[in-house]
């Protein structure tokens, strides 16, 4: 038998279920956060200010009350964590991330969870209507993905206990993609969501993505046409959505009991996360590199600085006589340096006496 022993595996479990990317945005995210040697640390003790860089993508999903947008979540996760139904079941901001068991928090510690997000105490009412969902789901790339489940949206009388138009705004600038959910049930046309989708548009117009939702309940062909052909005219109306390109795929919960014959892009939302997270990866290493070189630009910035302060020039030049000293003669030569002082100061003394 061979002496040799088998080479173990760093982590072998975990390698098995992470992904690539998943371990590299985790790699880079520790690079910067090590309490020891992280960039953080480093760049903070030279008077830069450094951020670490999001471990997931962040989705929001927003449109009119009952448009789909917890039923969504609940097939993307394949795991019922948010209420769906006809009434407005979501009635604050929900963030649903993966973890390793499962969790509900609330506001203190919802934010506690995303730092990032801690500007949103600034929206006033807006702390007792905040939540998060850890769900310990690794279906699709939900391991790489927080979802942000926002109200929903209705005009009239309703009244909101904060400023909802300007937190799903801000909400909106910080994630990475937004969708919007257009339902065919006559609230498409929404005016509170049309206003939010337009502002949105003009900070943040890449991230924007329309979908109808629910259409295999919209009827016949021709009635999911006229529907669609009812949201692309109010949209055009506002200048800031009239734009060229416009896409609006059709989509639906899948339902083997109620098959449908309208056509179900709601794969194409998966590919769309997909390729989101791949770019955050590329964005994430192209951040390390310029983080990187900052730092180094500035080490070398502050050493040719010392290079011509006198009084450090002059603390190098003791540091390199100590260091030329034998270690053992160290402890000796500060003796003989110490009777050396106390003689000059005698001697100083006796003169000036």
């Amino acid at each position: 038998m061979s002496g040799r022993k088998p080479r173990s595996v760093a982590n072998p479990l975990e390698s098995a279920i992470t992904t690539p990317s998943e371990r590299i945005l985790k790699e880079c995210f520790s690079l910067y956060v090590d309490n020891e040697n992280g960039l953080v640390k480093i760049a903070s003790s030279l008077g830069v200010r450094l951020l670490p860089p999001r471990k997931k993508i962040v989705v929001m999903i927003m449109g009119n009350h009952s448009a789909g947008k917890s039923s969504f979540i609940n097939w993307y996760v394949e795991e019922h964590i948010q209420k769906t139904g006809v009434a407005i079941e979501t009635q604050g901001f929900t963030f649903i991330t993966s973890g390793r068991k499962r969790e509900s928090l609330t506001g203190n510690a919802t934010l506690h969870l995303y730092p990032h997000f801690r500007p949103l105490l600034e929206f006033k009412g807006v702390m007792d209507y905040l939540s998060a969902e850890i769900s310990t789901s690794k279906q699709k790339k939900f391991s790489l993905v927080t979802f942000v489940d926002t109200p929903g949206l209705v005009d009239g009388d309703m009244i909101y206990p904060f400023d909802v138009n300007s937190a799903i705004t801000w909400l909106g600038e910080q994630a990475d993609l937004i969708f919007v959910f257009f339902d065919p049930m006559g609230q498409a046309l929404c005016k509170r969501t049309l206003n939010i989708v337009e502002k949105l548009s003009e900070k943040c117009g890449d991230k924007l993505l329309f979908y109808l939702s629910k259409a295999d309940e919209a009827g016949k062909e021709t009635d999911r046409q006229r529907v669609m052909m009812q949201i692309v005219q109010e949209l055009c109306r506002r200048p800031g959505l009239n734009k060229c390109g416009f896409e609006m795929p059709t989509i639906y919960i899948p339902n083997p009991q109620k098959p449908s014959r309208c056509v179900n892009q709601i794969d194409g939302i998966c590919q769309t996360i997909e390729k989101t997270i791949n770019q955050a990866v590329q964005k994430t290493l192209d951040q390390l590199e310029k983080d990187c070189d900052l730092i180094c630009s500035t080490i070398t910035r502050q050493l040719e600085q010392d290079r011509f302060d006198p009084n450090i020039a002059y603390c190098g030049i003791v540091m390199y006589l100590w260091d030329w000293i034998p270690e053992d003669g160290q402890v000796l030569s500060v003796i003989i340096f110490g009777a050396l002082c106390y003689l000059l100061i005698f001697l100083a003394k006796h003169f000036a006496g």
